[in-house]
């Protein structure tokens, strides 16, 4: 009786130890920001989910936060920078970094960092991979290109082989699915760059478009301008980014006024919403030529010029030839001084 006992209290040990470490439905996340700012908490968004959590900081940089998900996901968290990190319940995990010196300061640690370690390493090879210009990434010629990415996603390939029992299994496998995808759309990205780059190149007569309603009346076509330099703004209203740039362009505008130079606006808002367009021209009193495009984003000009994103800023010479088909923007100082190498 007395060995009976004894084995019954072992199994009730064991027993209560395994109820002791069983999963967590929720995790940990802590942390330490070096230099934080002001009133700005930490920001992590599930795209897949498209959930926001918002995560207190203090005025020391501190958090502690516990928080449940559904699903095991990678979240983008912002905070003055973007990174990416990787949750699931019974985690436990702490970052660090200081905004200051942000990429060199990043951290991981504890129970769950294993997966978030591999996003940093990822995000700091496709910073090499695309380089100082993306789009000299995609410029260079098929063989130089396919070299260039088959290495970066080998590498990461290889380093998700490595590590696979430390990593969490649908996390791997999500990884290799994504860069399985990723060489299928940038090898798309990179064939159409090649057509750009041939058809859009500097010295190449510039697609045009055909009497696009002016604000101060009439129409107008981009040979009109002929005989001098012209700096389009495609935007829109409801364009946050394009509205930024607004008083940087007038600025510039301004200071080239009696230049030859011609600063068009070219609005792509919907030909429905050309009240509002011409509203909030008056209510900016916003100068430079004001267009409205006939069939917003299908506007033939637009889709001419690739553009799938606001605003783009387009440089055309005074024989109507391309001299930069994604011009700096008026709040970058190297739109200066591309005018001044044109001696504009």
């Amino acid at each position: 009786m007395k060995h009976i006992s004894i084995i019954a209290i072992i199994v009730l040990l064991v027993v209560s130890c395994k109820q002791e470490q069983s999963p967590k439905d929720y995790l940990i996340l802590e942390g330490k920001i070096t230099n934080p700012i002001d009133s700005l908490n930490l920001r992590l968004f599930d795209p897949i989910a498209n959930r926001t959590i918002m995560v207190d900081v203090d005025e020391q940089g501190n958090f502690n936060d516990t928080i449940k998900i559904e699903k095991p996901a990678t979240f983008t968290a912002v905070y003055k920078n973007i990174f990416s990190i990787f949750l699931k319940n019974n985690m436990d995990v702490k970052t660090e970094f200081n905004t200051e010196d942000f990429n060199t300061s990043l951290k991981f640690s504890g129970n769950g960092a294993n997966e978030s370690n591999f996003l940093k390493i990822k995000s700091a090879k496709t910073t090499d991979l695309f380089g100082e210009n993306y789009k000299d990434y995609l410029s260079l010629d098929k063989a130089d290109f396919d070299k260039k990415t088959d290495t970066y996603i080998e590498f990461l390939k290889n380093d998700l082989r490595a590590k696979a029992t430390d990593l969490d299994s649908t996390f791997v496998l999500d990884q290799k699915l994504g860069l399985d995808k990723f060489k299928e759309e940038i090898t798309a990205q990179h064939k159409e760059q090649q057509t750009i780059n041939k058809t859009l190149g500097k010295g190449n007569p510039s697609p045009q478009f055909v009497d696009y309603v002016n604000y101060k009346g009439g129409t107008n076509s981009l040979s009109d301008y002929k005989g001098s330099y012209v700096y389009i703004d495609v935007w829109a209203t409801w364009c946050a980014p394009c509205k930024y740039e607004i008083p940087f362009l007038e600025k510039v505008e301004k200071q080239y006024h009696d230049k030859n130079i011609k600063f068009v606006s070219l609005s792509i808002d919907r030909i429905a919403d050309e009240k509002k367009w011409r509203a909030m021209i008056k209510d900016k009193n916003m100068s430079g030529i004001q267009l409205l495009a006939d069939n917003d984003f299908e506007s033939q000009f637009v889709k001419d010029y690739f553009i799938y994103g606001i605003p783009r800023f387009i440089l055309i010479d005074p024989n109507g030839n391309i001299v930069n088909y994604d011009a700096p923007r008026p709040s970058e100082e190297k739109l200066i001084e591309l005018f001044n190498s044109l001696n504009i």
